[in-house]
């Protein structure tokens, strides 16, 4: 009898321990969301470089940038390219997101350190940024160039990819397609799940290119293969 009783006890002990474990693993998938907890186990993406599109709508965005970049460096971290919207060309009101930056890491480790870091919650408790990741690297990026961002709310990976044509045209105008690829929200709380970039050299020709009558109808025709969208143009500095 005395051994069933401490058969009983461990048994009650295991439970307790699992059902800890349980609610711990959702209390933290909870804070940082299922995809950072992925990101975190994953063993082959945490080792393999990650990017980042970080969007903000703040007044003092030097201001955040200079509490940031420490807390980039420490995971080793890059800045490959900072901008100013300069105008939204599709999208609601809300899209308006005055900066963005283009950042890059080694890992994805760094990126799970520097994101679940008491620095960088404290940094975002009253400034939240909208992250967008992927394991895919964009293109070079000239620091001088005008860059348009179109955010997009695929309905399938496949279909984004389709736009990819009408991207193209931009080389009329002296743009490129610089990048395509789907991301995932690590913060934030909108719904795009594809990126694309686009380079032009400056405002001017993105203009020209937004102005064509071929560009109009074929961004009209494109929008069978998305649910919603925003074009940001962004100019460097």
């Amino acid at each position: 009898m005395a051994d069933i009783r401490f058969l009983s006890r461990g048994l009650v002990t295991f439970l307790v321990f699992l059902v800890l474990l349980v609610g711990g693993f959702a209390t933290v998938t909870w804070l940082v969301g299922p995809t950072m907890v992925s990101l975190a186990l994953d063993d082959e993406r945490r080792e393999t470089p990650f990017y980042l599109v970080h969007l903000l709508d703040a007044p003092d965005a030097s201001g955040y940038f200079q509490r940031f970049g420490p807390l980039l460096r420490e995971e080793q971290g890059q800045l490959l390219w900072r901008g100013g919207l300069r105008a939204l060309h599709a999208g609601r009101s809300e899209d308006e997101l005055t900066d963005m930056a283009l950042i890059g890491f080694d890992a994805g480790a760094g990126l799970v350190q520097m994101l679940t870091s008491s620095a960088y919650r404290q940094l975002t408790d009253s400034t939240r940024p909208l992250l967008l990741g992927t394991p895919q690297a964009p293109g070079p990026i000239a620091q001088d160039e005008t860059l348009v961002l179109w955010l997009l709310e695929a309905s399938e990976e496949r279909t984004a990819a389709e736009l990819e044509p009408l991207a193209a045209t931009a080389g009329a105008y002296n743009g490129q397609l610089i990048w395509s690829t789907p991301v995932v929200v690590l913060d934030g709380d909108r719904p795009w799940n594809y990126v694309l970039l686009l380079a032009f050299p400056d405002g001017e020709a993105v203009t020209r290119w937004l102005e064509d009558p071929g560009t109009g109808t074929d961004r009209a025709l494109g929008r069978r293969h998305y649910l919603s969208d925003a074009m940001l143009e962004l100019r460097a500095g």
